[in-house]
C-alpha cells in the first residue's frame, strides 16, 4: 500500500489516496475521470549498492517517479 498524491486531468481536483501498488488508480469524485499520479519531489532509493538514499536519476532501478 502507498500514499499517493493524485490530480484529475479533467477538472484539476487534487487528493491523497492510499492505494495498492498495482497501478489501478481511483476515479475523480467530482467528475468521474480516472485520476493521474501527481508528480512531485524525487525518487529516493538505495539502488545497485549505492548508499545515501538520494535519487540516483536512474529510475529503471526503482520503478521511477511516474
Amino acid at each position: 500500500m502507498a500514499l499517493i498524491e493524485f490530480i484529475c486531468p479533467k477538472c484539476g481536483y487534487e487528493s491523497e489516496e492510499i492505494v495498492k501498488s498495482d497501478g489501478k488508480y481511483p476515479n475523480c469524485p467530482k467528475c468521474g475521470e480516472k485520476l493521474k499520479q501527481k508528480l512531485s519531489g524525487k525518487c529516493y532509493t538505495n539502488c545497485a549498492g549505492k548508499s545515501g538514499g538520494g535519487c540516483s536519476g536512474n529510475c529503471s532501478c526503482c520503478g521511477g517517479c511516474h
